[in-house]
């Protein structure tokens, strides 16, 4: 199993994936060379994750791959399933759910400004009879303070207020908030922190999981990936800053993979 993203994001995933199927091997390919997503054109999205899923083809035997950004996930999804033959699963925001979940009828999506502005949300918006309550924040900012914090450096307030400024400003605020990032599940705690209200937090890890359990449940077969890797497409100093953080995560090999 392949899990990439440009950050520290698809993390996120990756945990989910652990505590419901402890006992499978997985390859988590952080693209720091390319990141943030967010802020880069449709066309270099799309074909970073060609790149990125036909280089991984070659050296392992993957047999399911997570796009775990929600901006690749949105804009290259239907795109890559067309090119590979193995299962292609991405993080999609499900706006069905946190209709059902409100009870003020005031929704909040917040995601990158690439996510936002990409046509499946804006299909999405335009289908959803409820629209007109939910508020949208395009922010890129969050994911550089999410990969701040897994590194245990200090995040600002301020920062974060004012990314949430329109929302903080209502009179009637959002009580269910969908995270259209898998970065930013790592700043519930201090998103939470900045409302004087309850929040109910949505995102799309828990389908993700479901529909990787349910691949391997039909596909019992031993797994020819033996061990956890995790792969960086660029060195820097910020490497180094998240090797305590990949501990926990039992990556057997930990090294540098060229994606140009």
């Amino acid at each position: 199993m392949l899990i990439f993203d440009s950050g520290i994001g698809g993390i996120s995933i990756l945990e989910n994936i652990k505590k419901n199927i402890p006992n499978i091997n997985y390859i988590y390919l952080l693209d720091n060379e390319g990141f943030p997503y967010g802020e880069k054109k449709e066309s270099f999205i799309i074909q970073r994750c060609i790149k990125i899923i036909n280089t991984i083809i070659k050296i392992y035997p993957i047999k399911i791959v997570i796009v775990a950004c929600n901006t690749a996930s949105t804009i290259s999804l239907s795109i890559l399933k067309k090119i590979f033959n193995i299962p292609i699963i991405g993080v999609l925001p499900l706006l069905d759910q946190a209709i059902k979940k409100t009870k003020n009828n005031k929704i909040g999506l917040i995601a990158t400004t690439a996510t936002i502005n990409s046509s499946y949300i804006k299909n999405i918006m335009s289908e959803c009879i409820y629209a007109k309550s939910i508020k949208v924040i395009a922010t890129n900012e969050l994911a550089k303070l999410a990969e701040k914090k897994i590194r245990k450096l200090s995040i600002s307030n301020i920062k974060l207020k004012n990314i949430f400024n329109s929302w903080i400003m209502l009179s009637v605020k959002p009580d269910t908030i969908y995270l259209g990032c898998t970065h930013f599940s790592f700043l519930k705690d201090e998103i939470q922190n900045i409302f004087y209200q309850p929040i109910t937090f949505l995102d799309s890890h828990i389908t993700v999981t479901k529909i990787v359990k349910q691949y391997f449940l039909n596909n019992q077969t031993n797994q020819i990936i033996k061990k956890n890797v995790f792969l960086y497409s660029e060195y820097n100093q910020e490497i180094n800053k998240l090797l305590w953080f990949l501990k926990k995560y039992q990556f057997n090999t930990i090294k540098k993979i060229n994606l140009n």
